[in-house]
């Protein structure tokens, strides 16, 4: 009898265990430009510094037209150099949604961006959609799809979609006033933010697949996640989660899948709650007017 309460103790302590266990990878989208951002060389050395002390792997997706030339892709290959992913996130940055994008112009932005991003260290052939956006319509959704399986891409998808730029905006504007007691606040701010994200999309998607899934986030190369990342990562762990590498959280089955949504695109888990029945989601767009409530609990306007 004492054995076998012994082997139900571990059952439990280990059902315990992995029942708590929440992963999340990082990824960033875009790149910067040192032609246009001064700050672009410090920024992306921040970046990949804060990376390197907490011993993550990251992948970043970057944007030809976000990096100007050749000093941007130089910054980029500084990722591939330090172990990280390279993705490709097109050329001109287009919005499959939009309706007078057309499919040929699309697939050759990403073709495009292919032919020079294919050159660096570190390269891997997954696409991120521009804005999380893949077709208005089943016809470019499936002619894009196609393409990416033609050559050989996988899944770039997104499980966590957060509202960075929006925080970014309000950094650079504090920073530019001088207002460093803003700064503070709204760092802290921009910290539970994520926190928050995190906890509404694996609350998703606890519930749309049944398990909490190896996550992927949305960052972008900015001012205030050079600032606050090591910070970001400290926050996470403090919180229950494990930080993993991307390719470990892309080997999960949900990136496998394709949801029948129009417009195409969002979170993955998002798109998949859509794509069952469920009517309670929240506007994908992670946009300003959900933030107002949490800049407030910090004393900020």
């Amino acid at each position: 009898m004492l054995d076998i309460l012994r082997v139900l103790f571990v059952l439990i302590m280990v059902a315990g265990s992995c029942a708590q266990a929440k992963q999340i990878s990082v990824s960033f989208d875009d790149g910067l430009n040192p032609d246009t951002n001064p700050e672009a060389v410090t920024i992306n050395q921040a970046l990949l510094s804060q990376l390197g002390e907490n011993n993550i792997q990251a992948i970043i997706y970057p944007s030809l037209i976000k990096l100007g030339g050749s000093a941007g892709l130089q910054l980029v290959a500084q990722w591939g150099m330090q172990g990280h992913a390279i993705g490709n996130h097109s050329e001109r940055h287009l919005n499959l949604n939009k309706e007078q994008v057309s499919v040929a112009d699309y697939i050759a932005g990403i073709a495009g961006a292919e032919r020079q991003l294919q050159t660096l260290p570190g390269w891997t052939a997954r696409y991120r959609f521009p804005f999380l956006k893949e077709g208005d319509t089943r016809q470019k959704r499936d002619a894009v799809r196609q393409w990416l399986n033609d050559r050989g891409y996988r899944s770039a998808a997104v499980s966590i979609d957060a509202s960075d730029w929006f925080y970014n905006i309000r950094y650079l504007a504090y920073e530019k006033a001088g207002k460093t007691d803003s700064l503070a606040r709204l760092k802290k701010a921009y910290i539970r933010h994520l926190l928050d994200r995190a906890d509404y999309y694996d609350d998703l998607g606890k519930k749309t697949l049944g398990y909490s899934p190896k996550h992927v986030i949305l960052l972008h190369t900015n001012k205030i996640n050079a600032q606050s990342l090591s910070d970001i990562i400290a926050a996470f762990k403090a919180h229950g989660w494990e930080w993993i590498d991307p390719e470990t959280a892309y080997a999960d089955p949900l990136y496998r899948q394709q949801p029948d949504v129009i417009p195409a695109g969002e979170s993955i888990i998002w798109s998949i709650a859509k794509n069952n029945g469920n009517t309670t989601l929240r506007y994908p767009a992670e946009d300003a007017p959900y933030e107002f409530e949490n800049l407030r609990r910090f004393g900020l306007e």
